[in-house]
């Protein structure tokens, strides 16, 4: 089944993943070079896989890429039911493995390597706490908003900022006469998407906004659904499992000391030491959405991500990693991992 609207055009292949609860979550493959490594990619909440098209396409010059749509975002449909259910974190986490399950049947059993960004990161960790992670052979979770605990210091802070996304999110304009309108707004307002260049500006109002049988367009997700997966973060408790996340990762953050920074960049620090095996990159002066705001700062960012040969020694996974080690990937053997 292939989903009514796509959030990625131009996409080499596009294949629908269901979930047990009947949700349908569109991935999208870009080609790439025929025999290089794959990488799977999860995105932000509120944001679809065809809001970062750009920076995917330019990743595709270097890689197999395979991007999806999050349940309640893009081109994704899901059940009627009460929200926190629907939207629950280990929904939102098993979509993923399912996912990744298809992607890896696609690669005839050659697991993918993962990026995933907020959202996608946050579901990511929340599959290594239940020990139900795909053995991806590299993992880079960029500011996954696991919500600090109530004894973490950051949790003040973070619960100051969530609130008030939460509230803003509340009171998001749902419908538009045009893209052209949506993107003229964003283009012209405060918000962090006035930073984004126009080509991922362009893509990200194109892959949000979806058609209304009766004219004009509507958001991918709706309001209700960005504050229902909002509230599931901060509800969710997985910040007192992360210390039984023991595989490695690569986490990246952006600047606690920009003046917009989300609370995931001043909590992320904290969060690396609660995972034994986690290594943090902090970028200055980035923000939460720096894949959108810096595409070309975090396209080369990705290639120098450390790819740990840990648990999985087969054949495949060896000739995965030498793959990645020719695009410029360093391979760490897997036991102490620093954490920069």
């Amino acid at each position: 089944m292939t989903p009514s609207f796509l959030s990625l055009d131009g996409a080499d292949a596009v294949f629908a993943v269901t979930a047990p609860d009947g949700a349908v979550l569109p991935v999208y493959a870009l080609a790439g070079p025929a025999h290089g490594p794959a990488l799977l990619f999860g995105h932000a909440n509120g944001l679809a896989a065809g809001s970062y098209a750009p920076w995917l396409k330019d990743l595709a010059k270097h890689a197999r890429i395979f991007a999806y749509d999050a349940r309640g975002n893009g081109g994704s449909s899901w059940p009627a039911g009460p929200l926190d259910r629907v939207f629950h974190v280990e929904r939102l986490a098993d979509d993923l493995r399912l996912v990744a399950e298809a992607v890896t049947a696609r690669l005839e059993g050659s697991v993918p390597a993962y990026l995933g960004h907020s959202l996608g990161g946050a579901s990511a960790i929340d599959l290594a706490i239940a020990g139900n992670l795909p053995r991806f052979p590299a993992l880079m979770l960029i500011e996954p908003p696991i919500f600090p605990a109530p004894e973490s210091k950051s949790h003040a802070e973070a619960l100051r900022i969530q609130d008030r996304l939460i509230a803003g999110s509340r009171k998001r304009r749902g419908d538009w006469p045009s893209v052209a309108a949506f993107y003229e707004r964003l283009k012209s307002g405060n918000s962090v998407f006035a930073k984004f260049p126009d080509p991922m500006l362009q893509a990200h109002c194109r892959a949000t906004l979806k058609p209304k049988p009766e004219g004009g367009f509507t958001l991918c997700c709706p309001p209700e659904v960005e504050c229902a997966i909002y509230e599931a973060h901060r509800e969710s408790g997985s910040w007192g499992g992360l210390a039984r996340v023991t595989i490695p990762l690569d986490l990246v953050g952006g600047d606690p000391n920009r003046p917009d920074s989300d609370w995931i960049s001043g909590a992320i620090t904290d969060m690396a030491k609660q995972m034994p095996r986690a290594r943090l990159t902090v970028l200055a002066g980035a923000g939460h959405l720096m894949i959108c705001e810096e595409p070309a700062r975090l396209l080369a960012l990705a290639p120098g991500a450390r790819v740990h040969p840990s648990v999985d020694t087969s054949p495949v996974a060896e000739k995965v990693w030498a793959e990645l080690a020719g695009l410029g990937w360093v391979v760490v053997p897997g036991a102490a991992v620093r954490r920069g």
